[in-house]
């Protein structure tokens, strides 16, 4: 194998219990795991350029019997729940899992062993087999579901986006609403309340802030966020917990996004122009509370 053993994932996780980040170099490592006869034969961390994927020394297979193995990225947490179930992850840019080359060692009677090479998905045997596809820069998707079985499922939905707002009603204290939102939980259980965790980031980690042209090395005016009448803050988780599915198996419930604005000597000192966040939303789904 030809791989970078320095592999580094990025995504949204939980630091603690309250708040959600996106971090960027989530360390990782890659445990290849070979299953035959329905039992795991080896299971070991790839630290170097070769590895025996089977018993050493004996035979792995007979007859038809086929061997698995499964490639592995783990990442050590320093706490539970570290890594968001139903999040998306990818790998770094500066990430390279690199190719690998599959051989099978083989000998008979008094024959001294030999290594034959494998095909891999039906091409000839060749050193250079990608790991995620053929393309340059493929990056996939690395999807972690977690260990978590809902019957019932969330829909989360932006039903008015106005987006743009005055400046000068968000300084008065009138709070203008920048979206509404609503959040439906389907085939539920009758007469229970359900919620979830939601998060609002901004693209500056810092908090809040209208940017000049959306650009964070431009002039910045922070600003407050509201959900209904609830302050929230960057990248804090918050409960949304008034889904009562009452006599049907359905709920659903509405809420304002407002913003207000307090720093008077950020805009007074604004060069003209358009100001502008980009805010990510996290949803989590809960259980029955």
């Amino acid at each position: 194998m030809q791989i970078e053993t320095n592999l580094t994932i990025e995504g949204y996780v939980r630091p603690n219990s309250t708040s959600i980040q996106y971090n960027t170099q989530i360390p990782v490592y890659i445990r290849a795991v070979s299953v035959a006869k329905n039992k795991v034969i080896k299971s070991a961390i790839i630290v170097g350029n070769h590895l025996t994927l089977g018993k050493n020394p004996g035979n792995v297979l007979g007859g038809t019997d086929n061997l698995y193995v499964y490639l592995i990225l783990v990442n050590e947490p320093t706490i539970a729940n570290y890594f968001v179930p139903g999040t998306v992850y990818r790998l770094t840019d500066s990430s390279n899992v690199g190719t690998f080359e599959l051989e099978a060692t083989d000998s008979g009677g008094n024959t001294p062993p030999a290594d034959i090479p494998i095909s891999v998905n039906g091409d000839p045997p060749a050193p250079d087999a990608p790991f995620i596809g053929s393309g340059a820069g493929d990056t996939p998707d690395i999807p972690y579901e977690g260990d978590f079985d809902f019957n019932h499922h969330f829909d989360f939905s932006i039903v008015s986006n106005p987006a743009s707002f005055i400046l000068g009603d968000a300084l008065a204290g009138i709070r203008p609403t920048i979206a509404t939102l609503q959040l439906q939980v389907l085939n539920a259980q009758i007469n229970e309340e359900y919620g979830v965790q939601i998060a609002f980031s901004s693209r500056n980690p810092l908090g809040f802030t209208l940017h000049l042209d959306g650009d964070l090395s431009k002039h910045g005016i922070p600003y407050r966020m509201f959900l209904g009448n609830d302050e929230i803050y960057n990248n804090e988780l918050n409960i949304w917990r008034d889904l009562f599915t009452q006599s049907s198996n359905f709920a659903s419930a509405q809420k304002n996004v407002t913003v207000l604005i307090s720093a008077v000597d950020m805009v007074d000192s604004a060069p003209e122009g358009v100001y502008q966040d980009t805010v990510t939303v996290i949803i989590i789904p809960l259980d029955t509370l």
